[in-house]
């Protein structure tokens, strides 16, 4: 058995759409509106689609965006971070047959 983590929005996070591609987060618990750039956007529409690996995030970003997958991975992994310090995002470690 290997362990892996998947990474979902909390669920007292609401996501919506905005203007064209952009998304924005509503903290029901904390009453706290987050406004989203481009790149946590796409994170997060990926997220709110279901729950996912980091690597099943990047193989998505990875075709959206004209980036080497390393610096992308740098950039998600800091963002999931910040995400889960605030409270928007739970990391779950799941078993899965090797």
């Amino acid at each position: 058995m290997e362990a892996m983590s998947k990474i979902a929005l909390a669920s007292h996070v609401v996501c919506r759409n905005t203007s064209g591609s952009l998304r924005m987060l509503f903290d029901r618990d904390k009453g706290v509106m987050y406004e989203l750039n481009e790149s946590a956007s796409s994170v997060v529409g990926l997220l709110a689609e279901r729950p996912q690996t980091l690597e099943e995030l990047l193989d998505a970003l990875t075709q959206e965006y004209d980036a080497p997958r390393n610096v992308l991975a740098e950039d998600v992994a800091l963002l999931i971070e910040d995400f889960r310090n605030a409270g928007l995002v739970e990391v779950e470690t799941v078993n899965r047959e090797a």
